[in-house]
């Protein structure tokens, strides 16, 4: 179970990096670092091993059990978003427009 933890966790934490706008000022200031680290921050498939290496030792050391539930919540939103991709054609709520209704002008000026 933790396997499958870390790996949806893993997966949430290097999305969440990678495209979040509220960590853009942080992934622009690593692009300027030079050398192997600029280039672990940047490249997803790079850093993935490293988080995920993280996300296991937080989930198996019985100290790191606050680490663990923020894990888990990674991983439940990485299910969730997973849902929500696989099931969003099924699930659109359809658009209504105004043109659709008619509507009654009730109000006058002078009831106002």
């Amino acid at each position: 179970m933790d396997l499958v933890v870390a790996a949806l966790a893993t997966w949430q934490i290097i999305e969440i990096w990678h495209h979040s706008s509220l960590l853009a000022p942080l992934r622009a200031r690593a692009e300027m670092w030079t050398g192997k680290l600029g280039e672990l921050m940047v490249c997803p498939f790079c850093l993935s091993p490293w988080v995920a290496i993280l996300c296991i030792v937080c989930l198996r050391v019985p100290e790191a059990w606050l680490a663990g539930w923020v894990l888990y919540a990674f991983a439940a939103a990485r299910l969730a978003n997973l849902g929500n991709d696989f099931f969003k054609q099924y699930t659109l709520t359809p658009r209504v427009t105004f043109d659709d209704y008619e509507f009654e002008d009730d109000l006058d000026a002078d009831s106002i």
